[in-house]
C-alpha cells in the first residue's frame, strides 16, 4: 500500500526523486529555452511545459527577452495569458517577435482575491499554453501559491509566476525558481531550485545587440511636414534605430492606443466584455 500511495505522488508530480535522470524526463514535458547553456544548466533539459516557475527579480530589466524562444513554440498550440502586467504588452513589438496578437490575451482584475481567482480560472482551464502573472501583492502564502502550480498541472499550462527579488528565501511549492539581475550586457541568472538537480548554478545570457543602439539626438530625429514627407529620408539611421528598438521592446507606455490585445479588467463578478 505504501508503494502504491509513493507510486501515485510520483506519476502526478506531487513528489519527485532527487537527483532524477535527465533521461528519465520526456521530451514531451519539456520545453527548450532556445539557450544551450541554459538548457544545459537546468536538470531537465528546458523548461517544463507546466507547472509554476518564478523568476524573481526586478521588473524591466529584460524578464521577458529569454522567454521569447520557448513561447514562440509553446504559443503554436494555445493562445496564452497576460495577467496583470506591470505595463501594457505593445501588440506590434509581439507581433515582431512571433507572436501572434490574436493570441494574446491581457487580464486586469482590480483585486488580489480577483487576480488569484482569475489566475486558477486560467491556468484550470486548459485553454492558454502559458500565463504570465504578477500580482498586486506578491508575498503570496503556500497555500495561495500551490493552488496556482496546482491549477497550472491540472490545465496542462506553463506558469510563469514574476515576483519581487526579496522573495527568492521564501518557501515555494514551484519546482523552478530562478533569480534575475541586469547586467550591462547581459542578463544574469542564478537558479535558486529546479526539480530532481542541484541547485546554485550561475550563468549570463548575453542580450540582443539591438538592444544596444543608442538612441539619437533629438535634432536628428525625423519631423513630419505636410509640404513633404520625404524629408524623414534625410535621416534613415534614425529612423532604422528606432524601427529596430520599436520591434525589440515588448512592454509600452500604458497611454499607446495599440498596445492592447484582447482585455479583460473585470474580477470574477464582473461580466467579462
Amino acid at each position: 500500500m505504501k508503494n502504491h500511495s509513493l507510486n501515485q505522488l510520483l506519476d502526478e508530480r506531487k513528489l519527485w526523486r532527487g537527483q532524477q535522470l535527465r533521461s528519465s524526463v520526456a521530451a514531451s514535458d519539456r520545453l527548450s529555452t532556445g539557450f544551450s547553456t541554459l538548457d544545459n544548466a537546468l536538470h531537465t533539459g528546458g523548461w517544463p511545459r507546466s507547472g509554476s516557475t518564478e523568476l524573481l527579480g526586478e521588473y524591466g530589466i529584460g524578464e521577458l527577452w529569454f522567454l521569447l524562444p520557448a513561447l514562440r513554440e509553446h504559443l503554436a498550440d494555445r493562445p496564452m495569458a497576460w495577467l496583470n502586467p506591470p505595463y501594457l504588452p505593445h501588440a506590434p513589438a509581439l507581433a515582431a517577435q512571433g507572436l501572434a496578437v490574436d493570441k494574446q490575451l491581457l487580464v486586469r482584475p482590480k483585486t488580489l482575491a480577483d487576480q488569484l481567482w482569475a489566475a486558477e480560472e486560467l491556468l484550470r482551464s486548459g485553454a492558454y499554453s502559458a500565463v504570465l502573472s504578477w500580482f498586486n501583492e506578491p508575498n503570496l502564502n503556500d497555500r495561495q501559491l500551490r493552488r496556482l502550480h496546482i491549477a497550472a498541472l491540472e490545465g496542462l499550462c506553463w506558469h510563469l509566476h514574476f515576483r519581487p527579488a526579496s522573495l527568492a528565501q521564501q518557501i515555494s511549492p514551484a519546482p523552478l525558481r530562478l533569480n534575475l539581475s541586469a547586467a550591462k550586457q547581459s542578463l544574469q541568472i542564478n537558479i535558486i531550485k529546479q526539480q530532481g538537480g542541484h541547485a546554485g548554478q550561475q550563468l549570463q545570457l548575453a542580450r540582443p545587440a539591438a538592444l544596444y543602439l543608442q538612441q539619437s539626438a533629438a535634432v536628428t530625429w525625423p519631423v513630419y511636414s505636410s509640404a513633404s514627407v520625404a524629408k524623414t529620408q534625410s535621416h534613415p539611421q534614425a529612423l532604422r534605430k528606432i524601427s529596430v528598438l520599436a520591434n525589440t521592446g515588448i512592454f509600452a507606455s500604458a497611454t499607446r492606443q495599440d498596445s492592447v490585445v484582447n482585455v479583460i479588467k473585470t474580477g470574477s463578478n464582473e461580466p467579462s466584455h
